[in-house]
């Protein structure tokens, strides 16, 4: 997931250049817009599913969340709220080369986990 703890993540796509920020306010938007709010319940249906409740304010769905209640196996029915959460993922070509351990920082690293 990218976060942006240090402040915005910037996104080039071949000099399609935004912020991750920007792109996840976007998503979320789309995600509450009413027609594709009523093309999801369109698809749940067409899997033989229920479909999601209307609200008098959609943006619940991502703010403040919408009244619920779960069921988890080997658990009681649970009040609370849903709320739907856009995440962005990035994932580097080539991984992150971790620089092998010097001979004394291995002897140390294993001295400090017998002595802990």
């Amino acid at each position: 997931m990218l976060d942006s703890e240090q402040g915005d993540v910037i996104i080039d796509f071949d000099g399609y250049i935004l912020k991750a920020s920007q792109l996840d306010v976007a998503l979320s938007k789309v995600i509450l817009d009413n027609g594709n709010l009523n093309h999801l319940n369109h698809e749940l249906k067409s899997i033989n599913s229920r479909v999601l409740p209307s609200v008098k304010k959609p943006e619940n769905w991502v703010n403040q969340g919408v009244d619920c209640q779960i069921l988890t196996p080997g658990k009681k029915w649970q009040k609370g709220k849903l709320r739907m959460k856009v995440s962005l993922e990035f994932c580097p070509d080539e991984p992150e080369i971790k620089e092998p351990e010097s001979l004394l920082q291995e002897i140390e690293r294993k001295l400090n986990e017998a002595t802990s």
